[in-house]
């Protein structure tokens, strides 16, 4: 069973990428502060198991990942679809006061940490695979996207620090970096170049079904050979490793 958390906002993506993981025959429960459910497994509208976790400690996370476990059977693979939606507002980097700093950039930071450890509390017993979704953006930057930049690229470090470190308990952790728009729904995130001539692509990924397809192989057996990787989804626009 994979396990995706997300943050429970109106435009959070979680959902979509659950919804798609289900469609594929993948048993899914989505974790979020607001789940949109009544109590603890009961399924929503789009039918989604859910269960409450607000990643603000790794205890709740265990906890959590516990009663998605009680409600749909073992995990084997937790996915992160959390960079705070505050991070992906555009703003001037030095216009950045400390404290605006502090909860667009640290607070999804130790959300991060949280929901790493409190996952790795479960994949240890029998192996498994953690995976993050960040944007390409933090592959090759974006002007007035400082905070979102620097949480991903932590991101994708902190997911390279936990592959070499829990390799030996058969637990994978990798990125899946997706074009900004997919994470965020307020407009300013473009998958394009700026300054560059557009590209066509064959296809624009979307989360429910190239970036769900895509999810839902790396966390199979078949992938158990790569680790701290980062995968990018995005058509093509970037082609970086």
């Amino acid at each position: 069973m994979i396990v995706v958390l997300g943050e429970g906002a109106a435009d959070d993506p979680a959902p979509a990428l659950a919804v798609g993981l289900r469609r594929l025959g993948e048993p899914v429960v989505l974790g979020a502060p607001d789940t949109g459910a009544p109590d603890t497994g009961a399924p929503r509208a789009d039918g989604l198991i859910t269960v409450p976790c607000a990643m603000a400690s790794a205890d709740e996370v265990a906890q959590a990942l516990a009663r998605a476990q009680e409600a749909a059977g073992p995990i084997h693979a937790v996915v992160l679809v959390s960079a705070g939606a505050v991070a992906t507002v555009k703003g001037e980097l030095t216009a950045l006061e400390a404290a605006e700093w502090s909860e667009r950039v640290e607070k999804p930071l130790r959300r991060t940490l949280a929901c790493l450890q409190g996952s790795h509390r479960h994949l240890r017993v029998h192996g498994g695979s953690l995976l993050i979704l960040l944007p390409t953006l933090s592959l090759v930057g974006s002007a007035g996207f400082a905070p979102w930049a620097a949480v991903a690229e932590a991101q994708r470090a902190l997911a390279k620090s936990a592959a070499r470190a829990w390799g030996p308990e058969r637990v994978t952790v990798n990125c899946v970096a997706v074009s900004g728009e997919l994470l965020t729904s307020n407009g300013a995130i473009s998958p394009d170049r700026p300054g560059l001539p557009p590209l066509s692509l064959a296809t624009r990924p979307d989360m429910e079904t190239d970036v769900a397809a895509v999810v839902a192989s790396l966390v199979t057996r078949a992938w158990a050979g790569v680790t701290g990787a980062t995968v990018a989804v995005d058509g093509g626009v970037w082609m970086t490793p």
